[in-house]
């Protein structure tokens, strides 16, 4: 577990902590009176956070360092059909290092692949209003 995960977890475990205890020493009612309050704001909040998740879309795909041994394909609000040839990959990604990002973040967007390493294709696809296929690769041996 990261460091952060880690700060968060026991923030959130004393949190609950010293909550429970509150409601524990305010008495049966004044707890319940308490709680009913502290549920309207919890639920007003997560109302709100929900309509930021779904109003608040990232900036889209992201590929950011991503090394493949094949090819990369990245489709995104395509209103028809959508067909992709996939090509014939060498079978072993580039022994090139991805480099690191300058900020020390990755892309964000709805869709990710840092830090991806592919011996083959890599397809992100988002959005499409049609049907997508993405067809084998052809054999030019005959």
């Amino acid at each position: 577990m990261t460091k952060r995960l880690v700060i968060t977890a026991v923030g959130a475990a004393l949190a609950l902590g010293g909550l429970a205890t509150f409601l524990a020493l305010q008495g049966l009612d004044a707890a319940d009176k308490w709680s009913s309050v502290l549920s309207l704001f919890f639920t007003a909040a997560g109302f709100v956070l929900t309509l930021v998740g779904l109003f608040a879309r990232g900036s889209g795909q992201s590929a950011d360092h991503a090394v493949t041994g094949g090819s990369l394909h990245q489709v995104r609000n395509v209103t028809g059909d959508v067909v992709i040839t996939a090509g014939a990959g060498t079978g072993t990604a580039p022994a090139v290092p991805a480099p690191a990002p300058a900020d020390g973040q990755g892309g964000g967007g709805t869709q990710s692949a840092h830090g991806a390493r592919t011996a083959g294709d890599l397809h992100q696809i988002d959005g499409v209003g049609g049907s997508v296929r993405v067809e084998p690769p052809t054999s030019s041996t005959p």
